[in-house]
This record gives C-alpha cells, sequence and structure tokens, in this order.
C-alpha cells in the first residue's frame, strides 16, 4: 500500500516525462512537489523541509526567495515583455548584459552570443568552432574532442560531445565528428603512488595523442569542464588544464571552456578561466548567471574567433527566438548586483570554501569512503565497497542511489552520480548548513555501513544457523511469545540448543506454545508477563537471575496496533495506551534486564518493529510515533552498549502473516505473505555471538 499522492502530484505523474527519470518509478511512486524556498531551504507541499545541498542543478547560487529579482522581473515585463534580438534590434536588459559579461570575463572574451540553457551554448559553440575553420579556409576542421564523463548539454550535438555512455545508448548517438578522451581523473585513473604532477602531464597527454590520432587538420576544438560536475565533481589536478590549453595553442585547436557550473562564484571567481589564467577561446556560461531565476546562457567568444566572424561570415545564421530575452537579461544583470554587493565570490574564496572542504574532510576516515575532493563550493564523497585495496562496488549506482534516496529523507537534497555523492549548496549557505550536510551524510553512511554488514555477517553466520545448534547454552527471553512471531522465534531458538523463556500476559497461551517446544526436546519456561502493567518489570532481573542464572538474549516482540488514525483524529488515551505498550514498555524492559545482558559475553537485544509506519502508513498516528521512537531508543541503547559485549538491533517482518498484519492490512490475501516461522533465521542469526554489528534495522526479509 503506497500513500495517495495528492492532486498536483498525481496530475503531474500522469502528464510529464521528467528529463533523467525512470517514467515506471513515477507510476507506483508520485514526485514530491516543491512550493517554495528560501536561503538553502525548500519546502514540498506538505511542509515538509529540505537543505539543498545542490543549488537546485548547480544554479541557485544567490539561494532561493530574492524578491529583488522578482520585482525586477515584474518591473520588466511591465515595460517591455519581450523583443527578438534577430537582424537589428535589440534591447536595453541584453546590451547591458552583454557588456557586463565582457566586463567580467577574461579579458579577450569581448563578444557574447545569448541562448537559453547550457545545452544551446555548448550548441552554438560547435556550429561556431566549424564555422571558424570553414571561414579560414580549413572546412577539414570539424571534429570536437570531449571527455570520458563529460556533459554538455541534452542536444544532438551536445549529447554527442559528452562522454555520457548512457546518453548516446538512447537515439543513435553519438553523432559522427565527435571523439572523446580519458578525463582527469585521478582517483580512477591515476597509477598508485603517483603524484598529482605527473598524472596532470599523463591526463593531458591523451588529449594529445588524440589530436595526433585524428590529425590536427581534422581537429576543431577540445572542450572541457573546469570541474565536471554532472561527471561525479571530477576535480584535475593542478596544472591540468593549463597543460591542455598550450597544447590546443600548439596544434592550432580551439581550446573551449564550459564553465555551465563552475562560473559566478562556484570556485571561489568569477570564472575558473580567471581563477587559472586561462584564455579560452569560447566560454559557456549558464546556471549562476542568473541563479536559475531565469533560463539564460551566454557563450563568450575570444576575439580570435570574434573578428573571423564579423569579417567573415556574413551574417550569423544561427539564433534562438528568446536568445537575450529583455527579461532573463534584466534578472540576470540583477543578480550579477547580488553576488558583487554581497560579496559573495569572496565569501566563498575566503571562507566556504576552506570550511566547505574541512567539514567534507571529516568523512574521510569513514569505511565506505575512497575519496572526499573539493573546490570553491562544489565537492564530491566518492563511496567505495573496500578502501585499501581500492574496491569499487558491483553494480556501480546502487549504494550511492540508496544514500541519496536517505539523505532527501532526512531532509538534504544531494546528487548521486555513480557511487559519488555530489555536493554543490547556494553560496548563500551557512556553515551550520554545511555541517548539516556533512553530519547527515555520515550518519545515513553508519546505517547503510550496517545493513552492509548485516548482509555479510548474515552470509558468514548462514553455516553456523542451517540445522545446527547456533544459541547452545544461551538464554534467550522472548516478549509476545505466545504467538505469531514470538511464538514462531522460540520454537526456533530451542531448536537451536537455546533455552526459552516465554512471556505473555495469558498463561494458557504461553503454556500451549511451551508444549510443542517439550515434545520437539527443547528446553522452556513461562513468564506471564504483563507489559501494560508499569509495575510488571519491577523485580524482573532478580527472579530471572535467581531462577536461570543469566540472560544472552532478549526479544521485544510485544506491542499494539493502536487506532489506524493520524494524530489529529486519534483519542489521547489511544495516544497513551500505544506509546506505552510499544515504546514505554520496551524501555523498561531494557531498563530492567541491562546488568543481565552486559553480564553476558553474547548479551542481545532484538526489538521487532515495523517499515509500515514510516513507508506506506506514515499517517498511523499513535502506531508510527511509537514505533519511530522504538527506533530512536534502539539506537541509543546500541550507542550506550557499544564498548561492551551487548548488541542491540531491529528487525522488521515487513509483511508477515500476523494477526496485528491483518488488521492493518484487511484487504491482502494472507495466502501470498510468509509464515513467521519462514522468517526465523534472521532471528536466530542476530542472537547468535557470531553477531558483530549494532544499532541495524534489519528487514526480516533478507536471504542469505
Amino acid at each position: 500500500m503506497t500513500a495517495t499522492p495528492s492532486d498536483l502530484a498525481r496530475l503531474d505523474r500522469d502528464h510529464h516525462l521528467h528529463p533523467f527519470t525512470d517514467p515506471k518509478v513515477l507510476q507506483d511512486d508520485a514526485p514530491i512537489v516543491m512550493a517554495g524556498g528560501m536561503g538553502s531551504t525548500l519546502w514540498d507541499e506538505d511542509g515538509k523541509l529540505y537543505l539543498d545541498a545542490l543549488a537546485g542543478l548547480w544554479c541557485v547560487n544567490v539561494g532561493y526567495g530574492r524578491k529583488e529579482l522578482a520585482e525586477v522581473a515584474a518591473r520588466q515585463i511591465e515595460q517591455l515583455a519581450y523583443y527578438n534580438t534577430f537582424f537589428k534590434t535589440t534591447t536595453g536588459p541584453t546590451a547591458a548584459l552583454a557588456a557586463r559579461l565582457a566586463d567580467l570575463m577574461p579579458a579577450g572574451l569581448d563578444h557574447v552570443v545569448f541562448a537559453n540553457s547550457g545545452s544551446e551554448a555548448l550548441d552554438t559553440i560547435v556550429r561556431f568552432c566549424r564555422l571558424f575553420w570553414e571561414l579560414q579556409g580549413k572546412p577539414e576542421k570539424t571534429v570536437m574532442i570531449g571527455r570520458e564523463e563529460g556533459y554538455h548539454g541534452s542536444t544532438l550535438a551536445t549529447i554527442s560531445l559528452g562522454g555520457t555512455v548512457a546518453m548516446h545508448a538512447q537515439g543513435g548517438l553519438p553523432l559522427a565528428g565527435f571523439a572523446h578522451v580519458n578525463t582527469a581523473y585521478q582517483f580512477r585513473h591515476g597509477a598508485p603512488g603517483e603524484s598529482a604532477e605527473a598524472f596532470a602531464g599523463r591526463a593531458a597527454g591523451w588529449v594529445e595523442a588524440k589530436i595526433l590520432e585524428l590529425g590536427a587538420d581534422s581537429v576543431a576544438g577540445v572542450v572541457v569542464e573546469p570541474v565536471q560536475g554532472a561527471g561525479g565533481v571530477i576535480i584535475p589536478p593542478p596544472g591540468y588544464l593549463a597543460q591542455v590549453q598550450e597544447i590546443c595553442r600548439r596544434h592550432d585547436v580551439l581550446f573551449v571552456l564550459d564553465e555551465v557550473v563552475s562560473a559566478f562564484g562556484r570556485l571561489g571567481a568569477w570564472s575558473a578561466a580567471e581563477k587559472f589564467g586561462l584564455a579560452p577561446d569560447f566560454m559557456a556560461l549558464a546556471k549562476g548567471l542568473s541563479s536559475g531565476y531565469q533560463p539564460i546562457s551566454a557563450v563568450m567568444i575570444g576575439r580570435r574567433v570574434a573578428e573571423t566572424l564579423i569579417e567573415k561570415s556574413g551574417g550569423l545564421a544561427h539564433g534562438f527566438t528568446y536568445a537575450g530575452h529583455p527579461v532573463a537579461a534584466a534578472v540576470a544583470l540583477a543578480n550579477l548586483d547580488i553576488i558583487e554587493r554581497e560579496g559573495l565570490i569572496g565569501r566563498v574564496d575566503d571562507d566556504l570554501s576552506d570550511y566547505f572542504a574541512s567539514a567534507l574532510a571529516r568523512l574521510d576516515d569513514h569505511p565506505m569512503v575512497g575519496e572526499v575532493r573539493s573546490e570553491g563550493l562544489i565537492g564530491a564523497v566518492e563511496l567505495v565497497q573496500q578502501r585499501d585495496p581500492k574496491i569499487h562496488f558491483d553494480p556501480e549506482g546502487i549504494v550511492g542511489a540508496v544514500v541519496r534516496d536517505q539523505m532527501q529523507n532526512r531532509g538534504v537534497i544531494v546528487r548521486a552520480v555513480r557511487d559519488a555523492l555530489v555536493i554543490a549548496p547556494p553560496l548563500v549557505v551557512t556553515h551550520r548548513e554545511i555541517d548539516r550536510i556533512a553530519d547527515t551524510l555520515r550518519m545515513v553512511l553508519d546505517e547503510i555501513l550496517e545493513q552492509i554488514a548485516v548482509v555479510g555477517d548474515d552470509r558468514a553466520l548462514a553455516e553456523l544457523t542451517a540445522g545446527g545448534k547456533a544459541l547452545k547454552g544461551l538464554t534467550c527471553l522472548i516478549t509476545g511469545a505466545s504467538r505469531g512471531i514470538g511464538a514462531a522465534v522460540a520454537e526456533r531458538y530451542a531448536a537451536e540448543g537455546a533455552r526459552v523463556v516465554l512471556a505473555a500476559r495469558s498463561q494458557k497461551d504461553l503454556d500451549a506454545v511451551a508444549e510443542r517446544i517439550r515434545k520437539a526436546g527443547g528446553q522452556v519456561a513461562t513468564l506471564a508477563l504483563d507489559l501494560n502493567d508499569p509495575t510488571a518489570t519491577e523485580s524482573l532481573a532478580k527472579r530471572i537471575g535467581d531462577k536461570l542464572g543469566q540472560l544472552d538474549v532478549v526479544v521485544a516482540n510485544h506491542g499494539v496496533l493502536g487506532e489506524i488514525a493520524p494524530l489529529a483524529e486519534g483519542a489521547d488515551e489511544t495516544f497513551d495506551r500505544t506509546v506505552f505498550v510499544n515504546l514505554t514498555a520496551t524501555y523498561r524492559l531494557l531498563r530492567a534486564l541491562d546488568p543481565l545482558l552486559r553480564a553476558s559475553p553474547s548479551g542481545r537485544a532484538l526489538l521487532v518493529t515495523s517499515g509500515a509506519a514510516q513507508g506506506a502508513m506514515p499517517d498511523w498516528g499513535a502506531y508510527a510515533a511509537s514505533k519511530a521512537g522504538l527506533e530512536a531508543l534502539a539506537r541509543a541503547y546500541a550507542a550506550e552498549t557499544r564498548s561492551t559485549s551487548v548488541r542491540v538491533n531491529l528487525i522488521d517482518p515487513g509483511e508477515v502473516r500476523t494477526s496485528m498484519r491483518a488488521t492493518a492490512f484487511p484487504e491482502e490475501d494472507p495466502n501470498r505473505l510468509p509464515k513467521p516461522e519462514e522468517i526465523t533465521g534472521v532471528f536466530v542469526r542476530l542472537a547468535s555471538p557470531a553477531c558483530s554489528f549494532s544499532g541495524a534495522r534489519v528487514p526480516a526479509s533478507v536471504e542469505v
């Protein structure tokens, strides 16, 4: 059962095909409808807050909610909503923006062609590179060289220029006339012990080798992103870009910088060209040009190319209806004013860059982190299956996507590229927000590491628990043991050699389970225990200790469903009772039994919970609240006992056929659900002395 989408989400799902999204996914998982934003924070139509650690799509540099930009747009629409820049006309904002960009960008980039997106800007560059050589009398110079994992847009030409294999796989691409080389991705392509300087030279050599292979007389241009954003925030080693530029100059090939992501403060400068002392023949600008408040892009053209186009083209047969749109240009000008007035570029360069790098560096010791890298206010945390020797996840992309989704569930938006988490918050982000990004990522990685450990330990424990005596010599207390999951676990534990203590309210029902265990040759005792009674756990540890001498495992399986209704509709007494049994009683039980568990060299606490309250039915009021609290309780107890031999984990029984499940989902066919006895293997493995992880939520469906 899934949550009902809102009317807007349903309309979107039914009619909107999203970019870079599997349409089938949105049929089952309706899109989040974003409703507003301020600074680095977004909120959806339900009021849930998100820290946007990706600045939209690398673009909202000045942050959300800038009324000044809305007012500028409104004034321009009232004055002149639109006029084209074809033929011999322009508008005031268009002309002013062209001059402003020529002033802000490095010397020599004096002319501008406007477009509406980064894709259009790069598509324009491909065409103008070829046109330039045609006008120079060298029409055979047509090949454009891009790089592995490069992203330059979604037109036929820019997909072909880019090195994203998944994009090439659709639509019969790449087109002819495009070639690719490995990128300067030292994490992937560097040799063991190779210095950054040596790798920079070797990686630049790949570009020269490709020019020589194709013949310089056939190559029109080489296009590079100073930092490859969509490729996974691939940051080249120092000196690489300058060497590629020099190689292009030496072979008379145009040098193009795709600064769609990197310009307007992202790297702590107006452009990467300025930061690294480069002089490209073309530069593509977009995203931060208007901070995403209006669609606009620009192609900056160096003097050599511009003079040729002006003197020899006889007219540029190229353009877009909305190129240089007056409203977009006016907003872009106001956006540049904000960047200058508030000193955002200096803020990145002097403060945020170092703080951001140090925050991400706190993740560098995590077992799942293979590399942390950043430049300015853009960075990545690359995940690996093993650090040394380095082993990547196979297949790639699954773990990264899970981390991304878990981050978003916790209100922090990042992007996953393969298994790299990429981060580029607005330039107005605070230190506290940067800390939240890093801290949330560590929390998610810790949880996923434990879940991965569940699978690994599960396999390691398989031999111990395959019909053997995995729990021989242990004493195990199981609450809610009179039926369902509790009874099935008790019978399995006894079969594995444990001495089991059955606890529940009904002595009659306990006796029936105990009789089955005795007939099978198991050791069993019963304990009538009503956890609705606050005094039920008083002296419990002494009673168990005196009678049995030890306690190694407790399985907290008790619970009530409560009223299936949102919090606003529930009664106070219903909420109190549900939370008391599901959460408070578990707390009292753990507190009472803590001395015995700590005294055992194999102390284990297993708390049975339900993912339904957080997934399919988050509006189950008291039940959802108590189960969320139970998970927090388990993690707190796991943290408190970390230095001991006690291990604490949660088990989510999922869709196991129980009476509680039947009450919650009366429309389900019980014959398609697993029976309680079919999922007891996970309980055995988590109770085994060989289990080493703690604090994880483990699905009962984990298979060996």
